[in-house]
């Protein structure tokens, strides 16, 4: 079979593609979003001192920083699913570094010996339950940016694994009674690093194409 006649072929059996579009993505993230904090809430509840208003204003901030930083990442994934090269995603990352200063700041004000950060029993579960509760957004993100053509698997893989990261932080921190910013610094933000960690270096092999 000549080259010729090999194309024509290949055009006969090719169909029209529907393109992905954004919308699918910010949908799905928004779902696996809300369906993560579904179970987590449905299970544990919310921390008393959300329902009963006695909530420092460190720790609501905090919670919505993570809250932020899903959004900002998320759909900087969703974004980069098209296959183009340019435009900036670079606030997500800027949130998250910042952060990363907050177990340092935590150190500085609290010392090492802060009550929250030396309790490794309350902050290994909030880390491995959160770990586990990013991984509804994580599956879902991969699988919708699998179905496009990042041109950046690296970074894609990083703001998944920042968005699901987040998603997962916000929702323990929305029940987990250890609310100091010193447990929130250390454990919570955790959560956000290995997730950051995770993306970059295992999901972005996924997303090569």
């Amino acid at each position: 079979m000549n080259t010729d006649n090999l194309i024509d072929q290949l055009a006969d059996d090719a169909g029209p593609v529907r393109a992905l579009t954004p919308r699918e993505g910010q949908l799905l993230l928004a779902g696996a979003a809300a369906l993560t904090l579904t179970i987590v809430i449905g299970i544990a509840g919310l921390r008393p001192q959300l329902t009963n208003g006695t909530a420092d204003a460190i720790s609501l901030v905090v919670t919505a920083l993570f809250g932020l930083l899903s959004v900002a990442a998320g759909l900087s994934a969703v974004r980069l699913a098209q296959p183009q090269v340019g435009g900036a995603q670079g606030g997500a990352a800027w949130v998250f570094a910042a952060m990363l200063l907050f177990p340092a700041i935590s150190v500085i004000e609290h010392g090492i010996g802060s009550p929250d950060s030396s309790l490794p029993e309350l902050g290994m579960l909030c880390l491995g339950y959160g770990a586990a509760a990013s991984l509804i957004t994580a599956v879902a993100l991969t699988a919708f940016l699998r179905k496009g053509a990042p041109v950046l698997p690296e970074k894609a893989g990083f703001m998944v694994g920042l968005a699901a990261g987040s998603v997962g932080a916000f929702a323990i921190t929305l029940e987990c009674g250890g609310s100091s910013f010193a447990h929130l610094a250390f454990w919570h933000v955790g959560i956000v690093a290995f997730w950051a960690l995770v993306g970059r270096f295992g999901l972005a092999h996924l997303l090569r194409w």
